[in-house]
């Protein structure tokens, strides 16, 4: 398959890579159909660079197809439409009982210090091959994907995956009281949402 590949600072590449498979019982296999490209992946391209190694594929925002189920997802099939969230995350240990999914303890990269392993994102969360590419292998796949039953087209649904949540966290941690003013400061896909998400929230101004 082809995927948007980190060779070094500065050199992302379209490569040929090999096709990902079932490696868990908790996998999916998806064919993706649309992906966003994030912000923080600019980071990647220069500041994280020595995070990064040679052959990494790029790529946390996907959603697509899924081609492939392993024996411990039943809640997908083969041909279900899905999106993706970024963080990987169980569902079931202590921290994502509470809804701290980014601090999963089965995913999270000890060694590193950090927290739940992400997609596409250096060694710190757990270089796991990302979704800038035709296929992607997805791990704790009994609970990540959000199905989507819609037809309508991908980019009504991709916003799920990173841009949407993230926004709505950011807003959550304001606390914005009813008819309240808030400020966003730059208006990316973020900061668009963060606005909108506030305004829904009951925010004034």
């Amino acid at each position: 398959m082809k995927a948007a590949v980190w060779h070094g600072k500065r050199d992302v590449r379209v490569d040929e890579v090999p096709d990902p498979t079932i490696k868990e019982a908790t996998d999916a296999v998806i064919r993706v159909t649309s992906t966003g490209l994030c912000g923080s992946d600019l980071h990647l391209y220069e500041v994280l660079g020595p995070l990064m190694e040679p052959g990494d594929i790029l790529g946390h925002e996907p959603m697509g197809v899924v081609e492939e189920v392993g024996s411990g997802v039943p809640g997908l099939a083969p041909g279900d439409r899905v999106v993706v969230p970024f963080q990987i995350a169980c569902g079931a240990c202590w921290m994502c009982e509470r809804g701290l999914m980014t601090q999963c303890e089965t995913t999270q990269v000890r060694e590193q210090g950090m927290g739940a392993a992400l997609f596409g994102y250096t060694k710190l969360y757990g270089q796991v091959p990302g979704g800038q590419a035709e296929y992607l292998r997805v791990p704790q796949a009994h609970f990540g994907p959000v199905k989507v039953e819609s037809e309508a087209a991908d980019d009504r649904f991709l916003c799920l995956s990173d841009v949407l949540p993230t926004a709505w966290q950011a807003v959550s941690y304001a606390d914005i009281p009813p008819g309240g003013s808030v400020v966003v400061l730059g208006l990316g896909p973020i900061g668009d949402m963060a606005c909108r998400i506030a305004l829904h929230r009951g925010a004034g101004t």
